[in-house]
């Protein structure tokens, strides 16, 4: 009866936040929410292409399945895969946070652990860099869908087969998923016998799920043309899967930033769950600690480190790593909700489910800011630069968020096929210039042209997009 109720209020938080995630989402493409990659991962889906480093396996294999739905253009079918495994996230994390309480011996009453454990989901769904990473065509929520199954399989127990696996292709989503590895082996390392068999027979499946995802079902794409790398070649596959490109981002960021980069990290911790939730975290940390302490230190470490990661990382948006770890802290949540319920619940009785309204509060905080139902500016403004694009022209962009943009009008919404984009950033990147110089149907004299040089051989009009958007209302 129990596992009834669990499966109930996890149903009941998933359906509430994946109608909310529907309603609050873009029509297409959005460069809101860091949503600049968008164009290059709804691109590579559609043309069987690959994405950028390091190329994100089960995401593609993802994408594949929703993109054949026949709904919206292809970006909204992708916003909606977001949507989908972002509610389901939270479902997960619904029904672990009710494992968990039942393991600590919390309150045993369903009415007291549905309260909890549905107010520790929705606050997690409907925390403002969770929510608004649900909406858009992004790897992170699909990482924190496999993030939170991990979770709810060492928690639970299950099958050290499910774990390693569960893992593994969560690593091909977002490779970030590594730094579970503290959870994974305090889930292995649960169980009193075969310990050791168990830990081994995880991280082997894991490294299996990882081998197929990032060797054959990147290998198989390797045939469309892609600016990031020839993955035919043990060298230009290793330099994709391995992220060279970004290597130069990773731990380094400036240490006089280092302050400003905690303070906001620690301010946006804190405007997760609101102030009041974050105090209540703080409450499910200090109970679990007495309790499952061993719970608390592996959890610990897997947020923190996703967090010096992130920290560390010399990106504007770095922060949005911290999306597949946001489900370890509503567990600490829940555990903080369950102490509020049990307290309410003992002094006025029917009043536990007012817990409710810290999600309720959620929404009236954060919709107006993650709302992108009527966003369509990306898409306006590609309009208006193919639309006075000058026939055959080589365009030249600058930020990514431009050059995914135009590439997905071009070659999924096939508008403007006559004009070529070239992005400037890119052009000294060996594989994109090499991609570039046969699409330009120019002649590779074992020289690496500038792209002035290259741009003067084609004899085609040349412009850079800004110069074609003029006034100040119409650039992005």
């Amino acid at each position: 009866m129990m596992e009834k109720h669990k499966g109930i209020v996890g149903i009941a938080g998933t359906v509430i936040l994946l109608t909310i995630y529907v309603a609050t989402a873009p029509p297409s493409l959005t460069w809101a929410h860091q949503g600049a990659d968008g164009g290059d991962l709804a691109t590579a889906v559609v043309w069987g292409s690959i994405p950028h480093p390091p190329g994100s396996p089960t995401y593609l294999l993802l994408g594949d399945l929703f993109i054949h739905l026949p709904w919206g253009d292809p970006a909204w079918r992708l916003n909606l895969m977001s949507a989908v495994l972002a509610a389901g996230a939270a479902g997960l994390t619904t029904m672990t946070v009710w494992d968990l309480l039942r393991r600590t011996g919390e309150d045993a009453r369903p009415s007291t652990l549905g309260a909890a454990a549905l107010t520790g989901g929705l606050c997690l769904g409907l925390s403002p860099l969770f929510w608004s990473q649900a909406i858009i065509t992004e790897v992170y929520t699909p990482a924190a869908f496999f993030a939170a199954l991990v979770m709810a399989l060492s928690i639970r127990g299950g099958p050290a087969w499910a774990l390693g696996l569960s893992w593994g292709m969560g690593q091909g989503a977002h490779p970030t998923l590594i730094f579970l590895a503290p959870l994974i082996i305090w889930g292995a390392w649960g169980e009193k016998d075969g310990r050791l068999s168990r830990l081994a027979t995880v991280y082997l499946l894991a490294l299996l799920g990882w081998g197929v995802l990032y060797g054959p079902v990147l290998l198989a794409r390797g045939d469309v043309p892609c600016p990031w790398g020839d993955v035919s070649t043990c060298n230009g596959w290793w330099a994709l899967v391995s992220g060279r490109m970004y290597r130069g981002y990773l731990f380094a960021l400036p240490l006089v930033d280092l302050p400003r980069r905690l303070l906001a990290w620690g301010g946006l911790l804190a405007r997760q769950f609101t102030p009041l939730g974050a105090v209540l975290s703080g409450l499910g940390v200090a109970c679990l600690w007495r309790k499952q302490r061993s719970l608390v230190s592996a959890s610990a470490l897997a947020f923190g480190a996703a967090s010096v990661y992130a920290i560390g990382y010399n990106t504007a948006d770095s922060l949005v790593y911290l999306v597949p770890a946001l489900p370890l802290t509503a567990l600490w949540l829940g555990a903080g909700l369950a102490q509020a319920t049990g307290w309410l619940s003992h002094r006025l009785r029917r009043w536990a489910w007012t817990i409710l309204l810290l999600p309720i509060l959620q929404v009236l905080l954060f919709w107006g800011q993650i709302n992108l139902s009527g966003d369509s500016a990306a898409i306006e403004w590609t309009e208006l630069v193919l639309d006075r694009a000058p026939s055959r022209a080589v365009l030249i962009t600058e930020q990514d968020a431009h050059t995914f943009t135009l590439l997905y009008a071009q070659d999924v919404l096939g508008k403007r096929p006559d004009v070529t984009v070239v992005d400037e950033d890119l052009w000294g990147q060996e594989p994109y210039h090499r991609m570039m110089m046969d699409i330009l149907e120019l002649e590779d004299n074992g020289r690496a042209l500038s792209l002035e040089e290259a741009l003067h051989q084609t004899g085609r009009p040349t412009v850079r997009v800004t110069d074609l958007v003029v006034t100040e209302e119409e650039s992005p």
